[in-house]
């Protein structure tokens, strides 16, 4: 059996053996014959980098043409989507079955206006009648005027408010007779804007004068100033302008009033008053009280002069407005009778 010599040996190891920094550079480990074995495998390993490079550039080129979109509107399909279609909305008739939705809404804008107005009039009348107690001369002129203006224009507020709720409600009540309301977004801003613009054309006198909170604003002022004198209709306070009814025709305007704040019973300065809500008349906490529970149950007459009707203490109500009113005239009075005493005083000396 022929043997291999020792230096052919060490030669043949030496090819078999990879080099010290693991790279073949000039003896392939592998003969020509299995490199096709090598060629596929790499085939094969290749394809899915392929495969992923291609996803990857595909999912890139649909994030560029998203980005580039971003302002152009969003395709929705109807049959998912299930929004009011806004352009179309005034197209839509609303049928009975919208109607509670519109009257939930009216009274939405009914509470708003309430919780907004109803410390916002309460308010302006109590800097007004404060203004009136301490101003004289131009000064209270001017700062009434002032606070007038801001009367007013609450009462412009309060009445477009009045007409949002009132047209929503109007359509309500049309629903509710079966009557469908076609175009109801066009509808519900025509006849809002309607009901302003009637409002600011009328005059002056006809937009406040018959206004609850103007008629105290201004009872408020004079009773102030002119404590004891009756008060003027409010057509006095309110300049006569083209359109408006004769000054003469005494038929259309509602006389004046006295505001007294003696109180019937005690006969002194109203304290802590309280009101009937039946006839109007006001009393002091404590008197009206007493007056009551010395009768029956049932009630007693009004202790008003000249006054019939029946009185209980759960139609009395607490008016601090009224209080407040009362302590400014007394103030005003008392200011006025000692500035008459000081003038007789110079008078004598």
């Amino acid at each position: 059996m022929p043997v291999v010599s020792s230096s052919r040996r060490k030669s043949a190891r030496s090819r078999r053996e990879p080099s010290s920094d693991r790279i073949e550079e000039d003896y392939p480990s592998q003969h020509a014959g299995n490199n096709d074995d090598v060629e596929g495998g790499d085939d094969e390993e290749e394809q899915p980098r392929r495969k992923v490079k291609q996803e990857k550039k595909a999912r890139r080129r649909a994030r560029g043409d998203s980005e580039s979109d971003n302002n152009a509107p969003a395709i929705v399909d109807d049959d998912d989507d299930d929004r009011i279609d806004i352009e179309n909305f005034h197209n839509q008739p609303l049928d009975k079955k919208e109607g509670g939705k519109l009257s939930g809404i009216a009274q939405d804008w009914e509470m708003i206006r309430k919780q907004i107005h109803q410390g916002s009039f309460s308010l302006a009348k109590e800097v007004a009648t404060s203004l009136a107690d301490v101003l004289e001369g131009d000064n209270a002129n001017q700062a009434l005027s002032e606070v007038d203006d801001i009367m007013k224009t609450l009462i412009d507020i309060d009445h477009e408010m009045q007409s949002h709720e009132k047209v929503l409600s109007g359509m309500h009540q049309q629903l509710l007779r079966g009557e469908p309301v076609e175009d109801a977004v066009d509808l519900y801003e025509k006849e809002v804007k309607k009901r302003i613009n009637d409002f600011n054309d009328r005059t002056t006198r006809k937009k406040y004068g018959s206004n609850d909170q103007y008629v105290q604003f201004k009872q408020g002022i004079f009773e102030v100033q002119k404590p004891g004198e009756n008060i003027p209709p409010i057509n006095d306070f309110i300049p006569r302008e083209e359109g408006d009814e004769s000054d003469d025709d005494d038929d259309l305007e509602i006389g004046g009033v006295t505001q007294d704040f003696k109180c019937p019973i005690t006969l002194t300065m109203l304290v802590n008053p309280m009101k009937s809500s039946t006839c109007g008349h006001a009393f002091s906490g404590d008197a009206i009280r007493d007056y009551l529970n010395r009768g029956p149950p049932s009630g007693k007459s009004c202790p008003a002069a000249g006054c019939s009707q029946k009185l209980t203490m759960g139609m009395l109500v607490a008016d601090s407005s009224l209080e407040k009113r009362a302590k400014l005239a007394a103030r005003r009075a008392q200011r006025d009778e000692d500035d008459s005493d000081d003038d007789d005083d110079e008078v004598i000396e």
